[in-house]
Order: structure tokens, then C-alpha cells, then sequence
């Protein structure tokens, strides 16, 4: 009988080992190449945002934003010293953001309003999931940006940074705690815009 006993008890074990083992493994994030340029424990980059963006490889999809940037001028903006945090849509994002605005590409924006665009996208401030001081999820903070409308930054239990969270769209971020020299980088799926 208790040749059964520890039979059963190690096949209770067994079982909870893989529910936790394959739990575990489907909350790790797949390696991204922006891996490759950070010092994968801790995100770090030893470089600018814009140093960042400029060597990023092709497949990491940031060649549009690397475009843009050039485009409107702002390369000061991506190198200057911080606190600031940066959030860089990846080409898909940027794709979809010109069909939908009817645009057939980013040299027919105006100049004007992919400054604009650009400028949304950089915070006049530091938001770093892993900081003590943002431990609390969900919970929208309001920061400023460089451009004219404010922007929330907050995250979910997941520890998934989420922008606008608590307005009219919110947009969820695809890598996130990137630290280049001169702030953080948040790399998203989509144009991020404000809608009240």
C-alpha cells in the first residue's frame, strides 16, 4: 500500500511540475534582435535612442522611424541628454498609420504634422516599469510630451506598459524597459495618438 501511496505522490508532483513548467515558459518574452545591442539582464543600451534606432537591424523593423526622424529634423531630440522616454512604433504600426490617414508614404506627410507625430512620441520624463515608484498597476500618470497633447503611461498586472490607458484608445507595448544612455525606449506596434 504505501508503494502506491508514493507512486501517486510522485505523479501529483510530476504533474504540478509540468502545469508550473509550461505556465512559466508561455510568460517569457521570445528574443527579440534588440536583444543583441542590450545587455539582455537589465536592457541597457550603450548608446543614445537615436544611436539605438540607427543600428538596429533591418529585421527589428524600425527602419521607417529611422526615416522619419531624418525627415523631420529631430535627430536632437532622440540624442540629447534625458531624462526622457521614447516610444518607437515599429514599420507595421507606421504602415497602418499611413493607409489609414491616406498617405502613401512618410515623404508625403506634411512636415509639419510627422513632427508633430514624432513629438507625441517622446515624454519629458522617465517611466520605467521596474521603478519603485510604479509598482501599482494600472494606474494612468499623465506626463508631457513634446509635442502639444499629454500623454498616460501606466501597465497592466502583466507588467505590460500600456499607453492612454483610461482614455478613449489605449495602446499596449510590444517591448518595453529598453535603456539607451539617455532615457527609456518603449518599442510599439502602433502610432500612438491621444483621443480624450
Amino acid at each position: 500500500m504505501k508503494k502506491l501511496n508514493i507512486f501517486h505522490t510522485m505523479r501529483e508532483k510530476s504533474i504540478v511540475f509540468v502545469i508550473i513548467a509550461l505556465s512559466l515558459g508561455s510568460c517569457i518574452q521570445s528574443n527579440f534582435d534588440y536583444e543583441s545591442s542590450t545587455t539582455s539582464e537589465t536592457g541597457k543600451f550603450k548608446g543614445t535612442a537615436l544611436e539605438f534606432i540607427n543600428t538596429a537591424k533591418a529585421i527589428d523593423s524600425l527602419s521607417l522611424m529611422k526615416e522619419a526622424i531624418t525627415l523631420t529634423g529631430l535627430q536632437t531630440l532622440y540624442s540629447q541628454t534625458g531624462p526622457r522616454t521614447f516610444i518607437i512604433p515599429r514599420n507595421p504600426g507606421i504602415r497602418a498609420y499611413l493607409k489609414t490617414n491616406g498617405f502613401a508614404s512618410l515623404a508625403a506627410m506634411p512636415v509639419a504634422t510627422l513632427t508633430e507625430v514624432l513629438k507625441y512620441h517622446i515624454v519629458k520624463a522617465s517611466y520605467y516599469t521596474q521603478d519603485v515608484q510604479f509598482m501599482e498597476s494600472n494606474k494612468p500618470i499623465m506626463y508631457q510630451t513634446e509635442g502639444t497633447n499629454p500623454l498616460y503611461f501606466s501597465h497592466n498586472t502583466g507588467f505590460q506598459v500600456v499607453v492612454n490607458q483610461g482614455t478613449k484608445k489605449s495602446f499596449t507595448i510590444y517591448v518595453s524597459n529598453i535603456r539607451p544612455t539617455n532615457g527609456i525606449i518603449h518599442i510599439a506596434s502602433d502610432v500612438v495618438y491621444y483621443l480624450p
